[in-house]
């Protein structure tokens, strides 16, 4: 066993608070609850559409974990069936809070493997947003993360039990031997073991930025999660698919991040030509989940500040393994980097095939053995152990599967494995389960899938008499819809017979070589005479063959050796090339040169060669109301995205409200800077709602005096004639709103309280008094309290703003109006735009983005967004798959 520093080889000690000694001795809630009360402003999660301060994460873990308590027995598995955002960490954190297994599921992977998982898993509840999905099997609850319940304040008040942090906490499921999806089991203390090492090697603290490229179904994306939100640090999440290399870079440089995890085949894609200071901010940079080479420690050095610290690691989701800090030369002539040193709190040997511990410097499987590793396999809604040590019933023991060898300086080397398991883009992958899917095909014979010497996943298949003559097609169309990427073949042969040698086994040296005699030559050009552009067919060409480093553009993407994030990187130098960017719904990993040449000029706003567009679709920046962004505008915002892409403005929250932020022109001023932020130049077009609507318009003052273009200004239903609700009027809608359950008496006796105090001039006096009653722990009604306080002090800012002079504008103004009686069509909008449209909507004020009234709604917004679209912004969006 070693022991020593962990920030052993750290060129420049940054001062931290070290985690306590027993830091894994208590639970995940508990540890997010000290952090709550220290951090209780600071930004917590942000993933791009939604953000959550300590405070407001606290309290979505708080009152989830209730609901799932009440729902789901102890003990019991919870899915999370939701895309990376801020509500899939507060249903992870949740869940383990609660004491059940959390079982997080890729929302990309193709529907049938979720469905396998969600099966095998036996869950007793599933987490997410909106409606059941329609295949959910019968058995399993649907939990609506966002639906609040009346019955909160008794969730709230009922005590929650501890769970044991050696008990099952989650479940990840990775590619199985069996050919099945494999569910492995540990406890909260391997997870918080995990991220105490993180933090003590790297002097994680609260002033980090995360932004991990890794998923929540991954150990690597658990770790790196925990370690922000248990530390105080602020996580930045993205979703490489949906924004793109380019994307990931612009979060990167625009939220300061300072610590990132990402796979070697990533690193090469997103570091190659980076613009200088695109990861300045960093500090640290991990490395792991596949082989690293020194060149590729090159070629991310070039991108990185040269303070940076590079960390290597070496873990699987069953166990940590080693880690260490990059000199800033390789030590020797290998090409491979090595992966560290054992890490401290784990006792290993390396042994041969007979299971006899090997000679120094030898190679053998690494078996591990600690507290820390997995509790074991999840089968049948129940944990299978793994084999614990006959002499400390503690520590468990787990053969990897990995052949290692440790050089004289104590660093270990990855040499292989001793199965067919590989890792593709940092997921591990048993060719098995490609088999499985292959077999499974009713013109399939039989199949074999075969790990070549560049680590590629190949498959052999034999067709029988019903198969046709698409029949390689049709196979990668059924693995496409069944598995996910990392599982799909880079080639799939069609072959009369599998070799076999003498003694049975498949003859794995005879299949390499017909994959080597198959491969389509790249000796010519592809001419591609049906090229819509010549000049974007000879850049598709020049981008292609720069990436995959071949002579020409032939064949499908990936049979010519591309990926995923290969095909991520040739889009980009497309986009360097073109002077555009690109939607990435349009190219797929199985499209050919030709393909890709119609992708792009579908894509392009006209062949005239004019620039294109900023982004694609334009944005809309949405401005909600005093409620700030809710459940309701976030469905709207999501309805509205083949249009415009939909980007929600946050105001000055409580402390910053009563730190003397209280004024609209505050507003105004945060609005712009996330505006200028997200679009620094183009057409800006505006939608607001409610106290929104005279946001958009301060704002809209305040980008045509620095020269900006305001394409679109809407106003959604918010007057300027200053009407006040009468008493009756609003005890009337009270009680409706009760009736129908969507307000509950708690939050009505809540917001009384706020607006005597705000109309005593107490808020500040409430708001402290809050803070010391309740002394940093979560209480539910002062948490409504002080949103309620929020939202009346930021309608008291609105109605000050009211009695202002308004400026006219010199543009024109849309006001979508719900029915007023008695007032003046244009409620006053009239007076400050040079010329307006008044375009009448259902509903009321407070539900016109609500069901059912949105269904009509909408498309009138719609119309009126499309009607200020340039013809390059109209023929780009119509050139998008609908």
């Amino acid at each position: 066993m070693y022991d020593y520093a962990l920030d052993q080889g750290e060129p420049a000690l940054r001062p931290y608070l070290p985690l306590p000694a027993g830091f894994a001795d208590i639970g995940i809630g508990p540890r997010l609850e000290t952090i709550v009360r220290q951090h209780p402003h600071k930004i917590a999660i942000n993933d791009g559409a939604d953000e959550l301060s300590y405070s407001a994460l606290g309290a979505a873990v708080e009152i989830l974990s209730r609901r799932v308590a009440s729902a789901v027995p102890a003990g019991k598995p919870v899915g999370i069936c939701q895309p990376y955002s801020v509500w899939s960490i507060v249903a992870m954190l949740a869940t383990m809070a609660a004491g059940r297994v959390s079982i997080p599921l890729n929302a990309r992977d193709p529907g049938p493997r979720v469905k396998e998982i969600v099966s095998a898993a036996k869950l007793s509840a599933m987490l997410g947003m909106g409606d059941r999905p329609r295949d959910l099997a019968a058995d399993v609850q649907w939990i609506d993360m966002g639906v609040s319940s009346a019955s909160e304040r008794n969730l709230l008040a009922t005590p929650l039990p501890r769970p044991s942090v050696d008990e099952p906490a989650i479940i990840l499921y990775t590619s199985g031997s069996t050919g099945r999806p494999k569910g492995i089991v540990n406890s909260q203390r391997s997870l918080l073991w995990r991220v105490q090492q993180y933090v003590d090697a790297c002097h994680v603290d609260s002033e980090d930025v995360f932004l991990p490229l890794a998923g929540l179904a991954t150990i690597a994306g658990c770790r790196e999660i925990l370690a922000a939100v248990l530390t105080g640090a602020t996580l930045q999440l993205v979703e490489l698919e949906a924004i793109g290399l380019r994307g990931v870079r612009a979060r990167m440089q625009d939220q300061g991040a300072t610590v990132t995890y990402l796979v070697p085949a990533l690193l090469r894609t997103l570091m190659a030509d980076a613009p200088a200071d695109t990861f300045s901010s960093l500090r640290v940079v991990r490395v792991g989940g596949e082989k690293v080479l020194w060149t590729d420690i090159a070629l991310l050095r070039k991108a990185v500040p040269p303070h940076c610290l590079i960390q290597i690691g070496y873990s699987s989701t069953e166990t940590t393994g080693s880690q260490w800090f990059l000199p800033s030369e390789p030590p020797n002539t290998e090409p491979d980097v090595p992966v560290g040193r054992l890490l401290p709190g784990i006792a290993f040997s390396i042994v041969n095939e007979e299971g006899y511990v090997v000679r120094p410097g030898e190679t053998g499987e690494l078996v591990i053995k600690s507290p820390y590793v997995l509790l074991g396999h999840w089968e049948n809604g129940t944990v299978v152990p793994v084999d614990a040590d006959p002499d400390n019933p503690r520590e468990r023991i787990f053969p990897t599967g990995d052949l290692v060898r440790l050089d004289s300086d104590g660093l270990l080397r990855i040499i292989g494995r001793k199965g067919r398991q590989i890792k593709i883009n940092g997921r591990r992958i048993e060719p098995a389960e490609l088999e499985r899917a292959l077999r499974a095909a009713p013109s399939v014979r039989d199949a074999v899938a075969i790990v070549t010497e560049a680590s590629e996943l190949v498959a052999f298949a034999i067709p029988n008499d019903s198969a046709g003559p698409d029949f390689v097609d049709d196979l990668r169309r059924l693995i496409g819809d069944t598995l996910p990427p990392p599982l799909r073949p880079l080639r799939l042969h069609r072959v009369g017979e599998i070799p076999y040698l003498a003694g049975g086994k498949i003859d794995l040296a005879k299949l390499g070589k017909m994959d080597l005699l198959a491969r389509t030559p790249a000796a010519a050009a592809d001419p591609s005479s049906s090229d819509s552009d010549p000049a974007v067919g000879r850049v598709v060409r020049k981008a292609w063959i720069k990436v995959l480093n071949t002579r020409a553009a032939v064949g499908r993407w990936d049979e010519a050796g591309g990926d995923s994030l290969k095909l991520l990187h040739c889009v980009m130098e497309i986009e360097n090339l073109i002077g555009q960017e690109l939607g990435l719904e349009s190219f797929t990993v199985g499209m050919s040169a030709d393909e890709m040449v119609k992708a792009v000029v579908a894509a392009q706003p006209a062949s005239s060669g004019k620039a294109a567009p900023e982004r694609n679709p334009p944005l809309l920046f949405l401005f909600p109301g005093s409620v700030g962004y809710g459940p309701s505008l976030a469905a709207f915002a999501s309805a509205m995205g083949k249009t415009a892409k939909v980007v929600p403005i946050r105001y000055p929250a409580l402390a910053f409200i009563l730190g003397g932020q209280s004024d609209l022109a505050s507003m105004a001023d945060a609005a712009v800077q996330q505006v200028s932020r997200a679009q620094p130049s183009g057409h800006v077009r505006l939608l607001g709602h409610s106290l929104g609507g005279a946001v958009a318009l301060e704002v809209a003052v305040r980008l045509l005096k620095a020269g900006r273009s305001v394409k679109f200004v809407g106003i959604l239903d918010t007057s300027l004639e200053g009407e006040r609700s009468r008493l009756w009027d609003t005890v009337t809608r009270t009680a409706r709103r009760l009736r129908s359950n969507r307000i509950s008496f708690h939050r009505v006796a809540c917001r009384a309280l706020a607006k005597i105090a705000v109309r005593m001039g107490y808020e500040t006096r409430l708001a402290g008094a809050i803070d010391r009653y309740t002394e940093g722990q979560f209480n539910g009604a002062c948490f409504r309290v002080k949103l309620e306080l929020q939202e009346v002090l930021r309608a008291q800012a609105f109605f000050r703003w009211l009695e202002e002079p308004k400026a006219v504008l010199p543009i024109h103004g849309t006001l979508f109006r719900c029915a007023r009686p008695g007032m003046s069509r244009a409620i006053g909008w009239d007076q400050v735009f040079r010329d307006l449209q008044v375009i009448a909507i259902v509903g009321t004020h407070i539900d016109l983005v609500a069901e059912p009234h949105v269904a009509t709604n909408r498309p009138l917004i719609e119309k009126a967004v499309l009607q200020t679209y340039t013809t390059a912004e109209t023929l780009q969006l119509e050139g998008q798959p609908a």
